[in-house]
Protein backbone atom coordinates (compact mmCIF):
# COMPACT_ATOMS: atom_id res chain seq x y z
CA UNK A 1 0.00 0.00 0.00
CA UNK A 2 1.31 3.41 -0.94
CA UNK A 3 1.60 5.84 1.97
CA UNK A 4 1.48 9.59 1.44
CA UNK A 5 2.10 12.66 3.57
CA UNK A 6 0.46 15.71 2.02
CA UNK A 7 2.05 19.04 2.83
CA UNK A 8 -0.24 21.71 4.30
CA UNK A 9 -0.61 23.30 0.86
CA UNK A 10 -2.42 20.20 -0.46
CA UNK A 11 -6.13 19.90 0.33
CA UNK A 12 -7.47 17.34 2.79
CA UNK A 13 -9.88 16.46 -0.03
CA UNK A 14 -6.91 15.02 -1.92
CA UNK A 15 -6.08 12.87 1.11
CA UNK A 16 -9.65 11.60 1.09
CA UNK A 17 -9.40 10.94 -2.65
CA UNK A 18 -6.16 8.96 -2.29
CA UNK A 19 -7.62 7.00 0.62
CA UNK A 20 -10.66 6.13 -1.53
CA UNK A 21 -8.23 4.63 -4.07
CA UNK A 22 -6.75 2.31 -1.44
CA UNK A 23 -3.78 4.43 -0.42
CA UNK A 24 -2.88 5.54 3.10
CA UNK A 25 -2.82 9.34 2.86
CA UNK A 26 -2.45 11.75 5.77
CA UNK A 27 -2.04 15.51 5.79
CA UNK A 28 0.68 17.41 7.62
CA UNK A 29 -2.12 18.98 9.67
CA UNK A 30 -3.23 15.55 10.90
CA UNK A 31 0.27 15.11 12.34
CA UNK A 32 0.17 18.57 13.95
CA UNK A 33 2.60 19.92 11.33
CA UNK A 34 0.33 22.37 9.54
CA UNK A 35 2.68 25.30 10.09
CA UNK A 36 5.90 23.34 10.65
CA UNK A 37 9.17 24.03 8.89
CA UNK A 38 9.75 22.05 5.72
CA UNK A 39 12.60 20.09 7.32
CA UNK A 40 10.24 18.84 10.07
CA UNK A 41 7.72 17.70 7.49
CA UNK A 42 10.45 15.88 5.55
CA UNK A 43 11.62 14.21 8.77
CA UNK A 44 8.07 13.03 9.46
CA UNK A 45 7.77 11.61 5.93
CA UNK A 46 11.00 9.66 6.46
CA UNK A 47 9.97 8.43 9.91
CA UNK A 48 6.51 7.37 8.71
CA UNK A 49 7.88 5.94 5.42
CA UNK A 50 5.54 8.15 3.41
CA UNK A 51 5.84 9.80 0.02
CA UNK A 52 5.76 13.54 0.58
CA UNK A 53 3.46 15.45 -1.81
CA UNK A 54 3.73 19.23 -2.07
CA UNK A 55 3.51 22.31 -4.27
CA UNK A 56 6.53 23.78 -2.48
CA UNK A 57 9.60 23.87 -4.72
CA UNK A 58 11.83 24.35 -1.66
CA UNK A 59 11.51 20.63 -1.00
CA UNK A 60 13.76 20.10 -4.03
CA UNK A 61 16.62 21.64 -2.04
CA UNK A 62 15.78 19.53 0.99
CA UNK A 63 15.93 16.46 -1.23
CA UNK A 64 19.29 17.33 -2.79
CA UNK A 65 20.93 18.17 0.54
CA UNK A 66 19.38 15.30 2.47
CA UNK A 67 21.58 12.38 3.42
CA UNK A 68 18.56 10.20 4.08
CA UNK A 69 18.05 7.31 1.69
CA UNK A 70 14.35 7.00 2.43
CA UNK A 71 13.19 10.44 1.29
CA UNK A 72 10.71 10.37 -1.58
CA UNK A 73 9.13 13.66 -2.66
CA UNK A 74 6.56 14.47 -5.32
CA UNK A 75 6.47 18.16 -6.20
CA UNK A 76 3.36 19.18 -8.10
CA UNK A 77 4.33 21.97 -10.47
CA UNK A 78 0.85 22.59 -11.84
CA UNK A 79 -0.60 25.78 -13.28
CA UNK A 80 -4.05 24.57 -12.23
CA UNK A 81 -3.78 23.76 -8.52
CA UNK A 82 -7.44 22.96 -7.91
CA UNK A 83 -8.31 19.81 -6.00
CA UNK A 84 -9.68 18.30 -9.21
CA UNK A 85 -6.46 18.95 -11.11
CA UNK A 86 -4.25 17.64 -8.31
CA UNK A 87 -6.38 14.51 -7.96
CA UNK A 88 -6.29 13.93 -11.73
CA UNK A 89 -2.50 14.14 -11.85
CA UNK A 90 -2.00 11.94 -8.79
CA UNK A 91 -4.44 9.38 -10.22
CA UNK A 92 -2.40 9.43 -13.42
CA UNK A 93 0.73 8.67 -11.39
CA UNK A 94 -1.03 5.81 -9.63
CA UNK A 95 -2.36 4.42 -12.91
CA UNK A 96 1.12 4.57 -14.48
CA UNK A 97 2.40 2.15 -11.81
CA UNK A 98 5.63 4.19 -11.55
CA UNK A 99 5.04 4.64 -7.82
CA UNK A 100 5.20 0.88 -7.30
CA UNK A 101 8.91 0.79 -8.17
CA UNK A 102 10.60 -0.01 -4.85
CA UNK A 103 13.88 1.44 -6.14
CA UNK A 104 12.38 4.93 -5.95
CA UNK A 105 12.95 5.30 -2.20
CA UNK A 106 15.43 8.14 -2.73
CA UNK A 107 13.60 10.02 -5.44
CA UNK A 108 12.34 13.46 -6.33
CA UNK A 109 9.50 13.54 -8.83
CA UNK A 110 8.33 16.76 -10.42
CA UNK A 111 4.87 16.41 -11.90
CA UNK A 112 3.61 19.04 -14.29
CA UNK A 113 0.95 19.12 -16.96
CA UNK A 114 2.09 16.55 -19.49
CA UNK A 115 5.35 15.42 -17.85
CA UNK A 116 6.91 13.58 -14.95
CA UNK A 117 10.57 14.23 -14.21
CA UNK A 118 12.33 11.73 -11.96
CA UNK A 119 15.55 12.53 -10.12
CA UNK A 120 17.30 9.86 -8.08
CA UNK A 121 20.22 10.11 -5.75
CA UNK A 122 22.78 7.28 -5.86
Amino acid sequence: MLRFLLNANISHETAQFLNSLGCDAKTATQFGLGSAEDSKIAEKAIKEKRILVTFDLDFGEIFYFSKEAELWIIILKLHNQTVESVNKHLKGLLDSKILEDKKLKNTLMIVSEGSIKVRRKP
